[in-house]
């Protein structure tokens, strides 16, 4: 057997009840997070108007059956499907023992005494929560993406080498502020400094990005991708007076 994981190209709230439901990982990310665990395939699925209207019993026939060849449904017990999400655990008990897939239902994880869910990330992530939303997830919530040029204060004023990424339309972002960063590039492990936000103190145009000075890294990041980590955060983003006031907040005597 191989292992899959069946998704969707967006959250269907966003296009159910026309809201804007920012990710908390996108395809690439979650690609890599899943091969880690061990998943073969990563299936995401257009979420359609269409497919919106697909009845629970023709999802699991056209789709699953007959499109993947499904021969075990992992689900969790709260687990909702199909039009006006009609389909539930009951429903997948009776056809799998019609069209012969085992089925395998996880109840929910509770941690200090709430369900984990992605709801609660996405709260505890948005309110700043650094530490609480990493513990409900196995790895630390991460930025993974290229690094762009910046206006490259880090390297030539501030003496560290700089990683400036902006992340994806819909990536969620905690927000704007100062956090200690783990970087991952290759093999290699780093620590660092991100800002999260518009790069207040120095004057210009630029877009919300995250900016990683990196503290044990001598070389050039352009244009490789880099995953940061997000471990705590110190601050609220803030601007300095002057270059020399950031590079003394970076550098402290």
């Amino acid at each position: 057997y191989q292992a899959a994981v069946f998704s969707f190209d967006r959250p269907p709230l966003n296009m159910l009840k026309h809201k804007h439901m920012n990710v908390i990982y996108t395809t690439n990310e979650k690609t890599k997070l899943l091969a880690k665990r061990g998943i073969d395939i990563y299936i995401e699925h257009p979420f359609t108007d269409d497919f919106s209207h697909l009845s629970p019993e023709d999802f699991v026939i056209k789709v699953l059956l007959e499109k993947t060849g499904m021969k075990v449904l992992v689900v969790g017990d709260d687990c909702g499907f199909g039009y006006k999400r009609q389909g539930n655990v009951e429903l997948l008990e009776r056809m799998s023992k019609e069209y012969d897939f085992k089925l395998i239902v996880i109840p929910k994880l509770e941690l200090e005494g709430e369900i984990v869910s992605s709801t609660r990330v996405r709260r505890l992530l948005s309110e700043g929560r650094i530490e609480e939303a990493n513990r409900l997830m196995e790895d630390p919530f991460m930025i993974c993406g290229p690094v762009v040029h910046g206006n490259h204060m880090g390297a030539e004023v501030l003496q560290m080498p700089t990683a400036n990424q902006i992340p994806a339309e819909d990536k969620l972002l905690p927000p704007k502020g100062v956090y200690v960063s783990r970087i991952r590039y290759k093999d290699e492990i780093h620590y660092g400094i991100s800002n999260v936000g518009v790069k207040p103190t120095i004057e210009g145009k630029n877009p919300v990005g995250v900016e990683t000075h990196l503290l044990d890294f001598a070389g050039d990041l352009y244009g490789k991708v880099v995953t940061v980590e997000f471990l705590t955060r110190i601050r609220e983003e803030r601007k300095f007076s002057s270059i020399e006031a950031l590079k003394e907040e970076m550098h402290p005597h």
